[in-house]
């Protein structure tokens, strides 16, 4: 009796660990993931010349330029473009690169996806160039903030978890109680 008991709290308590380490697992897979999609290198018109600085050094008025296959360094609003998609999966969903132009959009609340004037931070270009404004770096970005109620979302216990919880507790009473 009392191996048994002592069994099933060992095999408890090593499920529940190893529930904990998987959840911590996947938390830090997600940020660094996030992490990766900043762009290291932008382009940046700085005394009248393109130099390629790193792209935590952008600051809000920055001019910048990109071309296929750059990541985008930060909130961008464009005031050329040419021929460019930008692939925004991370943000809208969609599956297939979004046509950008430089043209003024005319809804001030438009959703993100139909923003056809702005390239975001940690999106690839796909196609074509463009040149624009920094208007947001960092947290200030759509990704930033989106890393940020990453960082701020509660976590939430399964079912599963709060069972064996619950089963946990229950067989360490009936473990003291015999």
């Amino acid at each position: 009796g009392e191996y048994v008991d002592a069994i099933a709290i060992i095999v408890i308590v090593i499920m529940n660990g190893c529930l904990g380490f998987f959840q911590e697992r996947r938390a830090e897979k997600s940020l660094e993931a996030l992490k990766k999609l900043s762009a290291p290198q932008a382009t940046v018109l700085r005394d009248g010349e393109w130099v390629k600085i790193p792209a935590r050094e952008l600051v809000v008025g920055d001019i910048v330029k990109f071309s296929s296959g750059d990541r985008i360094g930060a909130d961008v609003r464009l005031i050329d473009a040419k021929g460019l998609e930008i692939e925004e999966s991370a943000l809208t969903g969609e599956s297939v690169p979004t046509a950008k132009s430089a043209v003024p959009l005319m809804n001030e609340n438009a959703a993100i996806g139909d923003l056809h004037n702005m390239s975001f931070m940690g999106t690839l270009v796909t196609r074509g160039s463009g040149v624009g404004i920094v208007i947001a770096t960092g947290m200030k970005t759509a990704m930033g903030q989106i890393a940020n109620l990453l960082q701020e979302a509660e976590t939430v216990t399964t079912p599963l978890q709060r069972r064996l919880e619950q089963l946990g507790k229950i067989l360490i009473v009936v473990a003291l109680l015999l």
